[in-house]
C-alpha cells in the first residue's frame, strides 16, 4: 500500500501581486514509483499558471540517484521550452542531497512537462504537467484524485 501522498497546493507559492509563483519539486520524494517521482507524484500532478507569470522552481534531489528538473514540451524533448527552464546539465543531473533554482516567464499558452532528464527518468513516468493558461489563478492538483 502507497503512503498518504502530500496534498499537492504544498508544493506551490503563489504571489499574486507580483504575478509570480514557487513551484517545488522535490526529486525521489518518496519510494513510489521506484524514487523516479516528484513530489511523491509520478505524471499525476498538474500546475496551472496564467501566461505571463513568473516561475519559480526549486529541484531538490532526495535520492540516491542522480535528477534535474526542466520544463519541456512533450516526451523525450530534451530542450527547454522556456528560457532559462531547466537546472544546469539536466541530463547529468543534480547529486544526491543537491538543490538547484532556475526561474522563467510563462510566456506561451500550452502543456508542458517538469521533466527529470536524466536518460531514462522521464520515459520511466518522472514528470509532472505545467500548463500555462490564458488568464485564471494559479493552481496544483492531484489528476488522479481530481484535488
Amino acid at each position: 500500500m502507497q503512503a498518504k501522498l502530500p496534498p499537492p497546493s504544498r508544493f506551490l507559492a503563489v504571489d499574486p501581486y507580483r504575478h509570480r509563483v514557487t513551484i517545488t519539486l522535490i526529486a525521489s520524494y518518496d519510494g513510489a514509483n521506484g524514487g523516479l517521482n516528484f513530489d511523491g507524484y509520478s505524471r499525476e500532478l498538474l500546475f496551472t499558471v496564467p501566461r505571463g507569470w513568473i516561475v519559480r522552481v526549486v529541484c531538490e534531489n532526495r535520492g540516491p540517484l542522480r535528477h534535474s528538473c526542466a520544463v519541456v514540451r512533450g516526451p523525450d524533448s530534451t530542450k527547454p521550452a522556456f528560457h532559462g527552464a531547466a537546472t544546469l546539465q539536466p541530463s547529468i543531473g543534480l547529486e544526491a542531497g543537491s538543490t538547484a533554482r532556475f526561474a522563467f516567464r510563462a510566456s506561451r499558452i500550452g502543456v508542458y512537462r517538469f521533466a527529470c532528464l536524466v536518460p531514462g527518468h522521464e520515459q520511466a513516468r518522472m514528470y509532472d504537467v505545467l500548463q500555462v493558461v490564458r488568464r485564471g489563478k494559479p493552481s496544483a492538483v492531484d489528476l488522479l484524485a481530481g484535488r
